[in-house]
């Protein structure tokens, strides 16, 4: 059996966490709780690593930690993210940050990719992974296939890629680039050893950890207790 027929191998994660490697292609799982929220907050700064949606100087910091296969980040990204950016990231109230905690191996193949993007598209690809998550992504469960090697997703994340400007070889070269790979690996990290990140979505406002599903009319109201504030 040659790799090309092989699952792609273990999630690197370097030096990540003491359960070892997971299977690339092993779906973990996306919580799908009640919003829970915490009455403590914990001390967040930005990177330089992390991209702003939004005012940079925003009073109000959303930081999504999210994985690109995860239906539940794919749904927020569907009915709750646009309300969000018309009523507080482009009014100046909050500004958002994506940071990658990728629960399988095609998560951090795309989540390498969209660190190839410009910072100015970076979102709008980000945007276009997850509501097209059925196009490169669930295709691969339809029937019951889950034959998944890493040449079939990265052929399928080329073909989003193209909509970036990128050739099929210069989005491979993206995924596999050790660099975005790095920041990918060290985000997830961060996430599970210092956050305590456990699923996806996980959000922290302004240091709050909220955990799971988040409908826009309970975001609201969150949100506007804190702009009165």
């Amino acid at each position: 059996m040659n790799n090309k027929t092989l699952l792609y191998g273990v999630l690197a994660l370097v030096a990540v966490v003491a359960i070892g490697a997971i299977g690339y292609f092993t779906i973990m799982p996306h919580h799908s709780d009640a919003l829970a929220g915490g009455a403590e907050s914990v001390k967040m700064d930005l990177k330089p690593t992390d991209r702003i949606r939004g005012k940079k100087d925003a009073p109000i910091t959303i930081i999504e930690y999210a994985s690109m296969t995860c239906p539940h980040c794919a749904e927020f990204e569907h009915e709750t993210l646009p309300k969000v950016i018309k009523d507080y990231i482009d009014t100046g109230k909050v500004r958002m940050i994506f940071r990658e905690f990728p629960l399988d191996g095609a998560a951090r193949l795309a989540s390498a990719l969209a660190r190839c993007v410009p910072e100015d598209n970076y979102y709008s690809f980000i945007d276009l992974l997850f509501l097209n998550q059925d196009k490169w992504w669930g295709k691969f469960f339809q029937g019951g296939n889950q034959q998944v090697t890493k040449e079939s997703v990265e052929d399928s994340l080329a073909e989003m890629a193209r909509f970036a400007g990128m050739t099929h070889d210069q989005a491979v070269m993206c995924m596999e680039d050790k660099k975005n790979l790095d920041v990918v690996d060290a985000n997830y990290n961060e996430g599970q050893t210092t956050y305590k990140v456990d699923s996806t979505p996980t959000f922290f406002v302004n240091g709050v950890v909220h955990k799971g599903e988040w409908p826009y009319d309970q975001m609201d109201a969150y949100l506007k207790k804190l702009v009165k504030k």
